[in-house]
């Protein structure tokens, strides 16, 4: 028989048609019940559900298959996910059935030794959704620091890609090593956290990429709330490319308070999104077990291509940083903009060494920056590190190097009472323009000035307005400086108290122009809906209807 290449067409869409078919019939869902199930019974109904989390294991999943573990139920021990599933036919774990979400609880099973609650190592395309995840150690284990725990861990050791992971409508609570070190750099405690090994060549460079982490709640951990981590290669020809970072990471929505360190860490991504989120209490010692007590809201370290938006920090504690949002060393395109952070004892802006194009813009700070030298912390000793409003450093490591490329514009800076906050400046191709510094009665501003370059290849700051007790120091390092009288009504809170009177623009100079720097991620990829030239001020008026706009945004 003879088929014309019209016919053959159309005969392979139906056979795909057909395959396509028997893959998605062929997935099955399995139920799991602490209460009444049993490991002898098939899973395959709500009334024969396996019972623990031994026999989820077991099973040998494929992909498009479903786990539902049966809601207001405990399971304890520990979940090991060793299968994969693939690209539009993930492996689900999630809830079934009314009442609290179901807990995977690795405290309670093997005498609280696990390491997380949920381990996944070298699989992909994974969700896992509506569950309540914890694991407060209890007991050592061999090849096990007593000072690490984790919720859920998802590792590549470097075998192969990883991609596809979507995590949500989590809550990630009581996550807590056997012994609470205040190390910083040895506690990885972590909610949810990705770690990726490093290549050992070029051809077994490899990454993770696709990791969605979204609409959870993350609460009381020692250290991290969420952390990803992907470790340097320094290897000729993947150093730098994206082959040596996790790349597409979007972490948006999230709720995380009470962690002893930062609530999210970027480290070693290439693109990532950090959109809508809430940090309350980062670094905060609400209790003993939150072990390191030094954390902002974000922290970014050796990643390239970061948008971070519409999040808001209150309330972040700690000896060192802890500020809203940290943008340590190493660091490229990093965009920072429309946050709202209160209350952040460390840093207003805090922006460290060895980065370049490093873009902070139509933010608001509010009551940031209040932390004294010399006197007594909550968590022992004394803090020598004083609070600042901007701190542009040049720490790096192995040595100190200088940022490049950084541009500070069109943001509030309101100073609370009784506090007395330092600037520092140290970069090259530093831009400071038509931010608006308010000082609340009883409250001061740069007394205290560490300014590496005043003008030149350093510093350029025009257009900033200062209104209330401002260092004369810092007000003369502007070409163009506005002096005004300007108050604000509401709670120091609440964002919406911070937007300035239209009509107060029509009193002051003219602002700075603004040259926007280059921000080559933007309109691509999940960066899609990000404008490289903004056209909206923090409260979404158009930018348009205010020229001269100093500070983050206005009354419509």
């Amino acid at each position: 028989m003879r088929f014309s290449m019209r016919s053959l067409f159309w005969l392979l869409i139906l056979l795909s048609f057909i395959v396509n078919s028997s893959l998605a019939n062929a997935s099955t869902e399995y139920y799991v019940s602490a209460s009444i199930g049993h490991d002898d019974n098939d899973g395959l109904s709500i009334s024969k559900p396996w019972a623990s989390l031994a026999r989820v294991t077991k099973e040998k999943l494929i992909a498009g298959d479903t786990v539902k573990f049966k809601a207001g139920d405990s399971f304890a021990g520990q979940l090991i996910i060793d299968e994969s599933g693939e690209l539009n036919a993930p492996i689900r774990y999630t809830a079934y059935g009314q009442g609290d979400a179901p807990i995977i609880d690795g405290s309670a099973g093997s005498n609280g030794s696990e390491l997380a609650a949920i381990l996944v190592i070298d699989q992909d395309h994974i969700e896992i959704s509506h569950l309540t995840v914890r694991n407060f150690r209890k007991q050592s284990k061999v090849n096990v620091a007593d000072v690490n725990a984790y919720g859920i861990l998802v590792k590549n050791t470097g075998k192969r890609v990883l991609s596809g992971f979507n995590l949500h409508h989590l809550t990630v609570e009581a996550i807590y090593p056997i012994k609470a070190k205040k190390s910083f750099n040895n506690t990885s405690v972590t909610g949810i956290r990705f770690e990726t090994n490093p290549a050992k060549g070029m051809r077994s460079a490899v990454n993770t990429r696709d990791i969605y982490i979204h609409d959870n709640l993350i609460r009381h951990t020692a250290r991290f709330g969420i952390a990803l981590r992907h470790r340097p290669s320094r290897i000729a020809g993947i150093t730098d490319t994206a082959l040596d970072y996790d790349v597409n990471v979007r972490i948006t929505n999230n709720r995380c308070e009470d962690t002893g360190g930062s609530c999210v860490l970027m480290n070693g991504i290439w693109q990532g999104l950090l959109e809508g989120n809430t940090f309350i209490r980062s670094g905060a010692m609400v209790e003993p077990s939150l072990s390191v007590n030094r954390g902002s809201g974000a922290w970014f370290f050796r990643s390239k291509h970061i948008v971070a938006q519409y999040n808001s920090a209150l309330g972040s504690r700690g000896h060192n940083d802890s500020a809203g949002m940290h943008v340590d060393f190493a660091n490229e395109n990093i965009l920072v903009q429309y946050n709202f952070s209160y209350d952040n004892e460390g840093y207003g802006t805090e922006i460290l060494g060895n980065n370049k194009n490093i873009i902070w813009r139509y933010n608001i700070s509010v009551a940031d920056g209040t932390r004294k030298i010399n006197v007594p912390r909550p968590e022992g000793g004394k803090s020598i590190h004083p609070g600042k409003t901007i701190f542009v450093s040049d720490f790096s490591v192995p040595k100190r190097i200088q940022s490049r490329e950084v541009a500070i514009y069109n943001n509030t800076y309101f100073i609370a009472s009784n506090s007395d906050p330092y600037i520092e400046f140290n970069a090259e191709q530093l831009q400071v323009l038509n931010n608006l510094f308010v000082v609340e009665e009883g409250g001061r501003l740069a007394k205290k000035l560490n300014i590496a370059w005043e003008q030149g290849e350093g510093l350029a700051m025009r257009g900033n307005a200062f209104i209330g007790n401002v260092s004369p120091n810092f007000i003369r390092l502007d070409h163009r400086p506005t002096v005004s009288q300007l108050t604000f009504s509401g709670e120091l809170s609440d964002a919406n108290s911070y937007a300035v009177p239209i009509n107060w623009f029509k009193s002051i100079g003219t602002a700075a122009t603004v040259q926007h720097p280059s921000y080559p991620a933007a309109g691509k990829g999940i960066f899609s809906h990000v404008r490289a030239i903004p056209t909206v001020d923090y409260f979404g008026n158009p930018l348009s209807v205010v020229p001269n706009l100093v500070g983050a945004g206005y009354h419509p």
